[in-house]
């Protein structure tokens, strides 16, 4: 996509000429207007990282409670080992392939009805798995989440539009920062509710939840939109694809992002397995709870120190030794045998790792073409989103194969990884 609000003011015609993707006679977005054209851009933030803090709450307890949900319906623990890691993998599997499609069809429609169609989804989806009984209709309420996806890349695209330019880095940290948020309050609240009243009333609660995030972004979120010939969808497809392969910055950072967010999927849905394993089922969803609202609270305090530090030290500087950091802070997963050991170790991996992809999409941000920047930031999330389907199919055969806490053995060898990659690349990153 290569712009967000279509419009003109007063009696200003609109440019035509020829289309980056085709050859196709269009009007050209108008991107000297000012953000109140379409909307305050400090509202847009306050509605951007408030839709990201509740989608994060409720989103991640498909993967924290996963395994809480197949022990209510019955399954033994190999079940629980075997099916975790596939159905935490499934709404990517389901969903990946629609991702590019969601950047040409904001390009052509808008992206309000694209923003909005993942909160949407996410109300069925959540529906379906408060009200599902077996494993079936659950994998059917998970894959539908995965037509969720796209959405966050189409806020930032927003966002760095709207806002004035010396905002525009205001505006995305405060989006990013909601997510660690919504971890804690999202791992709290979860674990409570799973504890006290069952999974079941915990997705009937983030329908709920979800729902009232979509009403909200409906009643208050404002895009002008002028509709305008485009390209076929196809051509549109080829060209927002085009722009990622043939730029060096974003190549080399969506194959550093896929390996070190493969990293962190191997391990994160076998994470309350393996709480599960430490203190037995029934204490195991508070704990879940805890670890991960106390990980959200490190995240919301490493993305603040880390992000202060970056403009000083160089985002790839900094985002080498983060890296390095993360290769190493698996490795004390791997060894804890008591859930202090292990509780202890995931908070103060949270307090770095979330960092690494931040500057990663700060690197792409600052430093592709402008022509190419809102087709790239419409799939930032596709390496991530492929990861988590690689990532949790291959922790499946680990724990069913080793055991359950190699899979952090495993992270800790692909981080390392992909840290060699970026460090051979990094004059790639400059564009």
């Amino acid at each position: 996509m290569f712009s967000i609000c279509y419009g003109t003011i007063g009696r200003q015609k609109p440019k035509t000429g020829k289309h980056p993707l085709g050859s196709h006679n269009y009007q050209s977005p108008i991107s000297d207007l000012p953000s109140s054209a379409s909307q305050s851009w400090r509202l847009l933030t306050f509605l951007f990282a408030l839709a990201n803090f509740l989608e994060v709450a409720v989103v991640a307890h498909f993967v924290l409670f996963t395994p809480a949900f197949l022990h209510t319906i019955g399954f033994s623990k190999g079940e629980i080992d075997a099916w975790t890691g596939p159905i935490s993998a499934l709404a990517f599997l389901f969903g990946i392939w629609f991702v590019p499609l969601w950047g040409v069809f904001a390009d052509r429609y808008g992206r309000k009805p694209l923003i909005l169609r993942s909160n949407y989804v996410e109300v069925l989806g959540m529906a379906l798995a408060a009200l599902s009984h077996n494993v079936w209709s659950y994998l059917i309420a998970r894959a539908l989440t995965g037509l969720a996806l796209g959405n966050t890349g189409l806020m930032y695209a927003s966002l760095t539009e709207t806002a004035p330019r010396n905002r525009v880095a205001l505006a995305l940290g405060l989006v990013n920062a909601s997510a660690p948020l919504g971890g804690l309050a999202g791992g709290l609240a979860g674990g409570w509710l799973v504890s006290e009243f069952g999974v079941h009333a915990l997705f009937g609660v983030d329908a709920v939840v979800c729902l009232l995030t979509a009403i909200i972004l409906t009643v208050f979120y404002r895009e002008t939109f002028q509709p305008r010939p485009t390209p076929r969808l196809v051509a549109m497809l080829a060209g927002a694809l085009r722009a990622v392969i043939e730029s060096p910055v974003a190549v080399t950072i969506f194959v550093v992002s896929f390996i070190s967010s493969t990293a962190f999927f191997v391990a994160y849905p076998y994470l309350p397995v393996r709480i599960g394993e430490i203190v037995g089922e029934r204490a195991a969803p508070g704990m879940i709870g805890l670890t991960q609202g106390l990980a959200g609270v490190t995240t919301l305090l490493g993305s603040a120190l880390w992000g202060a530090l970056a403009d000083r030290a160089g985002h790839r500087r900094l985002l080498a030794v983060l890296m390095a950091l993360v290769s190493l802070l698996w490795l004390p997963l791997f060894f804890a045998q008591e859930i202090t050991a292990l509780a202890g170790s995931w908070v103060v991996l949270n307090a770095v790792s979330p960092s690494v992809s931040s500057l990663m999409y700060t690197i792409i941000s600052l430093n592709v073409a402008a022509e190419k920047r809102g087709s790239v930031l419409s799939m930032i999330y596709l390496p991530m989103n492929l990861a988590f389907i690689i990532g949790p199919f291959g922790a499946s055969l680990i724990a069913r194969w080793l055991e359950v806490r190699d899979v952090f053995l495993v992270s800790a060898g692909l981080a390392l990884l992909a840290l060699v990659i970026f460090v051979a690349n990094v004059g790639r990153t400059r564009e």
